[in-house]
């Protein structure tokens, strides 16, 4: 039986001009969870990223916890297909719904000046127009969309899992939000459209658990994190 345990990243720079960073507080919050690991016995027998860095530091932050108390733990495999959705399509899809929806242009404007600024509210402006921008893509409203349709995404995602080895016990993957939610919703066996339900809600170095069995991950546990016990460590954006 194996068991695929899929992180998301920690908190990244939302309010930087590199959101692919982690911030200190997302370098403390893959520490801890490295840490949890290791308090559960929790240990790995593969280990897989994103191409993305705040997916590979994350990676980078767990590992440490375990070499620093010398475990044996395997060196990340990049795998491209639990890379986060390409940046380019939520601005191209934004960009043709500025044109139409005055609320969103408004919104965009108001999201553009408090990044430049670095305000605070630049992520709760990002939460509301990345789910709108969301609801489009996932339903084809702009298709086709470069670089990939939300179908085409899917199967990218899909793919994934299928690339880690049969005979493993125990696997880390490091991803972020939409690549967990579509797992969650391949899972489950939902229709793809209804994957938007779990994007709301994923949390920064959050834990799923699933399980192999004849060939299908069953879902274990959802969006868990028992490694941060202060909730001002608990971060979504």
């Amino acid at each position: 039986m194996s068991y695929l345990y899929l992180v998301r990243h920690g908190q990244a720079d939302r309010l930087g001009k590199n959101y692919d960073q982690l911030t200190e507080l997302g370098w403390n919050q893959a520490k801890l969870l490295g840490d949890y690991f290791k308090s559960q016995r929790i240990e790995f027998d593969s280990v897989y990223t994103g191409s993305l860095n705040r997916q590979k530091q994350t990676a980078e932050a767990i590992i440490k916890s375990f070499t620093n108390d010398r475990f044996c733990i395997p060196d990340p495999v990049e795998d491209s297909a639990w890379d986060e959705f390409d940046s380019r399509m939520w601005l191209g899809i934004a960009a043709k719904i500025r044109n139409t929806n005055e609320h969103f242009a408004n919104l965009y404007e108001s999201y553009k000046h408090a990044w430049e600024e670095g305000k605070e509210e630049t992520r709760r402006y990002f939460q509301e127009l990345i789910q709108l921008v969301l609801a489009d893509w996932v339903n084809g409203v702009w298709d086709p969309v470069e670089p990939y349709t939300f179908t085409e995404y899917v199967e990218k995602v899909s793919l994934g899992p299928k690339h880690i080895p049969n005979d493993v016990k125990s696997t880390l993957v490091v991803s972020s939000s939409t690549p967990i939610a579509i797992m969650m919703g391949l899972s489950c066996k939902m229709n793809p459209k209804e994957f938007p339900i779990f994007m709301k809600s994923i949390l920064n170095s959050s834990l799923s658990v699933f399980r192999r069995e004849n060939n299908h991950w069953e879902p274990v546990c959802w969006n868990a994190t028992p490694h941060l016990q202060d909730p001002d460590l608990i971060t979504i954006v």
